[in-house]
């Protein structure tokens, strides 16, 4: 597999973090499926799984960038419009056999460790219910 998380991918902050490890498992699930042969209307499911989750993620991370005040709001947003058009671009030319999962799986690593934004470790305005967060996530 491409990617395992490793903590130097870690944000900082605690929802983005369990959301980009939720993203990992997500791709690691399909690089079993792959790996395993899986019939191509599991791989289809799981790949549905991973565009609906990245949709979701975007709009989560744009949240935390409002309200941290993130200074490239807008261009950021730009991007994650263009990543989803690449992800969708992706997907149909596995879904098509014109491409293999395997390249899927490299542009999501890719993705991923890329787009990581860095701006939350600074942020001096702090998300909405961050503290809450970390006693969210160990119950």
């Amino acid at each position: 597999m491409y990617i395992h998380w490793d903590k130097k991918y870690e944000t900082g902050q605690p929802l983005m973090d369990a959301e980009h490890r939720l993203l990992v498992l997500l791709f690691k699930k399909l690089d079993v499926a792959i790996k395993t042969k899986r019939s191509e209307k599991v791989l289809t499911r799981i790949v549905s799984e991973v565009r609906k989750f990245v949709d979701f993620h975007f709009k989560s991370e744009e949240n935390l960038m409002l309200e941290t005040g993130y200074p490239n709001y807008e261009e950021h947003q730009k991007i994650h419009t263009n990543l989803m058009i690449e992800l969708n671009a992706n997907i149909s030319r596995v879904v098509s056999h014109k491409e293999y999962p395997d390249d899927l799986l490299y542009f999501l690593h890719h993705w991923l460790i890329e787009h990581i934004a860095k701006h939350i470790r600074s942020a001096r305005s702090r998300p909405v219910a961050e503290q809450n967060y970390k006693d969210f996530l160990r119950s």
